[in-house]
């Protein structure tokens, strides 16, 4: 099954409907290098996965607008905003991430 995608804007796209997904992107610790990384979701928009530098920070919304993090599964949950760096990057605390985003 082929999964429609509609392009937003340059580097975001929106599922039609949430499913699995998984794609390479570009993310970075603070102001690092940007090194390749896997976004991964399930479903789009509710919880997803950034893995790069032998980590794996996961994220969860709740859908009111509150988003929390952690590094690994060893780590406690905090709470995080996401903003958009000037340079076009998704970012939640000191993470970010950029490339073709699937957004909810």
């Amino acid at each position: 099954m082929i999964t429609p995608l509609v392009l937003l804007a340059p580097g975001l796209m929106r599922l039609s409907h949430a499913e699995p997904l998984a794609v390479d992107v570009e993310c970075r610790w603070s102001h690092q290098a940007w090194e390749p990384c896997r976004f991964e979701a399930d479903p789009v928009g509710s919880r997803w996965n950034l893995a790069f530098s032998n980590q794996r920070i996961q994220f969860e919304h709740d859908g009111t607008g509150l988003m929390r993090m952690r590094i690994n599964e060893r780590s406690s949950w905090n709470s995080v905003q996401a903003s958009w760096s000037d340079e076009g990057a998704l970012c939640w605390g000191e993470v970010c991430a950029r490339g073709d985003l699937p957004m909810d």
